[in-house]
């Protein structure tokens, strides 16, 4: 099945895509996803996302899944289906 990911933030200019399609498993989690994003691109997301605190996904990745906003932490509980669009952007910070 193939789904729609778009970068926005941080993520996008590390990555250096605004968006780009892939094709997965049936039956394939939020969570199966984005161990393969950071397979894929290895320290420019894992830095941002992956293996922070306790977790292996850093809670202030927001992530929606056809707009509807997502817990990456419970990502195994959002199984992904064809045509789904993800949207991933880590929470902006300042004063």
């Amino acid at each position: 099945m193939r789904i729609k990911i778009v970068y926005l933030g941080l993520i996008r200019s590390r990555i250096g895509k605004t968006d780009e399609q892939h094709e997965v498993a049936e039956g394939s989690s939020l969570s199966d996803f984005f161990k393969f994003l950071i397979s894929k691109y290895g320290v420019k997301l894992q830095s941002l996302i992956g293996e922070k605190k306790e977790s292996w996904l850093d809670p202030t990745v927001i992530t929606t899944v056809n707009g509807v906003l997502r817990d990456p932490l419970q990502g195994d509980a959002v199984t992904l289906n064809d045509g789904d669009v993800i949207t991933i952007m880590t929470l902006i910070s300042g004063g």
